[in-house]
Parts: C-alpha cells; structure tokens; sequence
C-alpha cells in the first residue's frame, strides 16, 4: 500500500503541531536544553517524519522565530499607525516591544538566538528568506517613523547616520532594557529597584534628546501621552497582563 499523500493544509497542521511541541519543551527545560530527540518524544510522529519539516533543532528555532515576528510586526504596525507625533509613536513601539516581551517570555528568549549566525547556517533557505522578510517589515515600520520625522524637520540625521543606523540605536536599547530588567529578581543586584517600564521610558528620552528629536521630553507629557495611547491601541493586551499581576507603572 503506498504511504497515505497529506494535502497542504495537513502538512502545515503537523508542523505545527512540532511547533508547539517544541514550544513547550523550551518554555520548561530553556532552550539551551532543547533537542530533537525531546521533539520526536512529544509527538506522534516519527523521528524521520520530524525531521521531513525541519533539518534540526536550529530550523525548528527559525521557525518558532518567524511565527513571534508575526505576532511582533502587528504589535509595531498598530503602534507606528497611532495619531501622534513621529516621536511619541516611536515611544509606543518600545512599549509594545515590552508589551510583547512580557505576553510571550519565551518567545522573547527564542529571538536573540535564532539571530546567531550559528543557528542560521543551519536552517532551510525558506526559513532564512522569511526570517528576513520579517526583518526587513519591522525595519520599515521603524524607518518610516524615522523618516517622516526627518520630513516634519523634528530630527536631523546625523552626518555619520541612516536610517538603519538610527533603528538599530532605537532597538539596542530597547531590547537591552527589556531584556536586562523585564524578568531579573536579583533583589541585592545593582538593578534591584529598576522598574523596566520606567527605564524604557527614560531611555527613550535620554537617546531622542539626545539626537535633538524633537518635541523635547521637557516640553511635552510623553508619560501621560504614552498610557493615553496604550490605552487606546492595546486594550485588550493591557487586560492580559493586568490578569497576569502585570501592569506598566511609568
């Protein structure tokens, strides 16, 4: 009898369901314990019906990456459309950078390694070639806010700076910042008393005042414009980390 031929939908079912599986063993071991051999024991599916979706545990990673910028393009696209100033949106796209970070932790920890070259070479060309098409999304979110600030004359780029190079600015220290304090407990850790909203939000104003963009944090209520505007676009979120003893006290 010839082997049963699954039609499209039912192939992309099964990966996810490897997916999730995969999701689960990183969400309870990290994943730096995370292996094939623990994917193929949480499914019903052979070891080489596994590995016909993914060439190994870094494409698996790839793909569980690609699926949270997904999740992470909506948040910045909602943000980046909000009615405001070029630079209080690029304020709510940190936030809903946090936002995220704080809904999905273990997406959030799966992000930076599966930017590692290490885990990259590794996986399928199609991964790769919707990891960055991903990217590039994100980065023209961020661009455009950037760009239209430039227009609008509320910031000049610097002479040794772009584009890019301003997103990249913008991200580093957001993620930094959400990646150092969002889930640290070390009560006698110099961070002890650092409130991951409230340096986000202080940051944000340190590197934009500083590259001169204006409004200036001193002459307008960034504080009681940003609840304003989260309030406004991520309803819904806010509840979710309201239930989960969340909230973001700036």
């Amino acid at each position: 009898m010839s082997p049963r031929v699954l039609d499209e939908q039912s192939l992309l079912a099964r990966e996810q369901m490897i997916i999730e599986a995969a999701l689960n063993i990183i969400e309870r071991e990290g994943v730096e314990n995370f292996t094939m051999d623990k994917v193929v024991a949480s499914v019903p599916f052979s070891k080489g019906t596994v590995y016909k979706h993914f060439n190994g545990k870094e494409d698996v990673i790839l793909a569980i990456n690609n699926q949270s910028l997904v999740i992470l393009c909506d948040f910045f696209a909602r943000a980046a459309k909000y009615e405001g100033s070029p630079r209080e949106r690029m304020l709510l796209v940190n936030f809903s950078y946090l936002m995220y970070s704080l809904l999905h932790p273990v997406l959030f920890t799966v992000e930076l390694c599966a930017r590692s070259p290490s885990v990259l070479e590794r996986c399928a060309q199609t991964r790769i070639d919707t990891f960055e098409a991903k990217q590039t999304t994100l980065l023209l979110i961020i661009g455009g806010i950037i760009q239209e600030a430039v227009d609008k004359q509320h910031f000049k780029m610097p002479e040794t700076m772009g584009v890019e190079q301003v997103c990249f600015s913008n991200w580093s220290m957001a993620y930094g910042i959400i990646s150092l304090l969002s889930q640290q407990d070390e009560k006698c850790d110099v961070r002890a008393g650092l409130k991951v909203e409230r340096e986000l939000f202080n940051n944000n104003n340190f590197l934009l005042d500083g590259m001169q963009w204006l409004p200036l944090s001193g002459d307008r209520d960034y504080k009681k414009e940003v609840v304003k505007a989260l309030e406004t676009i991520f309803p819904e979120e806010l509840a979710k980390l309201a239930q989960a003893g969340l909230r973001l006290d700036l």
